[in-house]
């Protein structure tokens, strides 16, 4: 006998997945969905749906169980060069102008599979990009793939496909890109598998974009075949994020079932062949040119960045007060109007970046340093971070190195210009800027995290599991709720939750 939900429970459940994963389901698909969380409700040990159902309600889910309610109830059937459309206006198209623009100059290229299910669509990526890129080894190329499924993303970290998954690819694809196993499976080569990040996102409640789960400066963003799971409301919130998290003249690619009227109205539209690309319009800001004070042409790694003291410890240390040199500078008198209308312009440029708008909070803050005799820390601390969601790492580096000629014991700064230091691949001098900034305060639970992160993409998985641990054992101290330091909003119980999936 198939089981059925009370009605108000029904629209309760429906609400309650709404909130927490930012899934929408209609009343069309009440089977359906009573079925998926019937089978739900076994894993967790319950024999009775309604049970479960009321359960869910009453009971806030950590992360991990999020994870394993999710993985009943999306949905993660794809294969590889799905819509094929999408990636021949890749090849042929967009990167073929996007490398020829940025070849000798920023040969760097950032690509996002929001929602990549078992992986066929990231490593579809990467192919794409050998295939576009003959010189790929001399470009900084970051694939960032993320799922609220973690069963779909152990699959994808496997990288072990049947042929069901190449159902709608030529031979070459294959024989070209993969290694078959001795079970008639077929795995993806080493080399592509090494191009590709995993990771746990929920798009319905995390940040993006945000340096810390590096959903910034995107070329280009897939997103095919999640947003109609959303509610309308969620459309529109989810890809307005995406919008800012794509670099001026980037591109998202949604699947052509997707309800296009739904999706933010400030991206431009391509047509190509039928198909719908949606650009990030690259002419509507113009960006101010820095008149009193210019970034350096060349950047060069100060003194403190280099042979820095490694910090090892599992216990954290006892945190320090450490004064702050203010810099001696020949003040001008300012009047009380003129001091507000500095004030009121910063914190303009604060929400502006809070809400992603990072062009213009660019345009605001260059604005304020170009005209303000006191360059204030706070103000090129905030300039810097946001060219550094903007993609452009050597000027944020420039402001960095300047934040530090007056203010050396900014541990916010040094953690930034790890995260910068990580992008143009230079992990070393990124380390160093790690330790350093857990030197100056040993609990910095972020520059923890990031080294935990390095050392694992390093192999280096001992001296990783160390950092998580010294993480963790700072994060137990806090309240969940807590926001960390800059962390873009992550609350200190999202970071265990993410450092316990990473670990596992």
């Amino acid at each position: 006998m198939k089981e059925t939900l009370p009605e108000l429970l029904f629209a309760q459940l429906k609400k309650y997945l709404l909130t927490n994963l930012g899934l929408d389901f209609s009343d069309k698909h009440e089977k359906e969905l009573v079925r998926k969380i019937s089978l739900a409700a076994k894993e967790f040990n319950f024999t009775n749906t309604t049970t479960f159902v009321l359960w869910l309600l009453e009971n806030n889910l950590s992360n991990e169980q999020i994870e394993v309610l999710a993985s009943h109830i999306t949905v993660g059937e794809t294969y590889f060069l799905r819509e094929k459309k999408g990636f021949d206006f890749l090849e042929h198209k967009y990167l073929p102008e996007l490398i020829h623009k940025r070849r000798g100059k920023d040969q760097r290229l950032r690509i996002w599979s929001a929602g990549c299910a078992s992986g066929e669509e990231p490593y579809s990526i990467a192919i794409t990009l050998l295939r576009a890129i003959p010189d790929i080894k001399n470009w900084d190329i970051t694939i960032l793939a993320t799922d609220i499924n973690s069963a779909f993303l152990k699959k994808a970290k496997k990288g072990i496909y049947t042929k069901w998954s190449f159902r709608n690819t030529p031979k070459w694809f294959i024989d070209n890109y993969f290694k078959k196993t001795g079970d008639d499976k077929f795995q993806i080569l080493p080399q592509i598998k090494k191009m590709l990040t995993f990771s746990y996102q929920n798009l319905a409640k995390d940040s993006y974009p945000s340096l810390t789960n590096n959903t910034n400066a995107m070329d280009i963003i897939f997103c095919r075949n999640v947003l109609i799971y959303f509610s309308h409301e969620g459309i529109k919130a989810v890809t307005n994020h995406l919008y800012n998290s794509l670099v001026r003249g980037g591109i998202l690619i949604v699947s052509p079932v997707e309800m296009s009227n739904l999706i933010s109205s400030k991206f431009g539209k391509i047509l190509y062949y039928r198909f719908t690309i949606y650009k990030k319009d690259s002419g509507k800001v113009k960006q101010k040119e820095i008149t009193e004070w210019k970034i350096p042409e060349t950047i060069k790694i100060p003194k403190a960045f280099q042979q820095v003291p490694r910090v090892e410890i599992v216990k954290p240390l006892i945190k320090h007060e450490y004064p702050i040199p203010e810099k001696k500078v020949q003040r001008k008198k300012i009047h009380k109007k003129q001091l507000k209308e500095k004030v009121s312009e910063y914190e303009q440029a604060v929400v502006l970046f809070e809400q992603g708008k990072f062009e213009e909070a660019e345009n605001l803050l260059t604005n304020i340093l170009t005209k303000d005799a006191i360059n204030s820390k706070s103000t090129i601390s905030l300039l810097a971070k946001t060219k550094a969601n903007l993609g452009k790492l050597d000027e944020a580096s420039a402001l960095c190195i300047k934040a530090l000629e007056t203010d050396k014991l900014n541990t916010g700064i040094y953690y930034l210009m790890a995260t910068i230091l990580l992008e143009q691949g230079n992990d070393k001098e990124a380390m160093s800027s790690l330790n350093r900034a857990i030197y100056l305060d040993p609990d910095f639970v972020l520059a923890y995290f990031s080294l935990g992160n390095l050392c694992s993409k390093s192999e280096k998985n001992t001296s990783g599991l160390k950092h998580y641990k010294n993480a963790l054992n700072i994060l137990a101290k806090l309240n969940p709720e807590e926001l960390l330091p800059e962390s873009d909003g992550l609350t200190a119980g999202r970071l265990t939750e993410i450092i316990n999936s990473m670990k596992g």
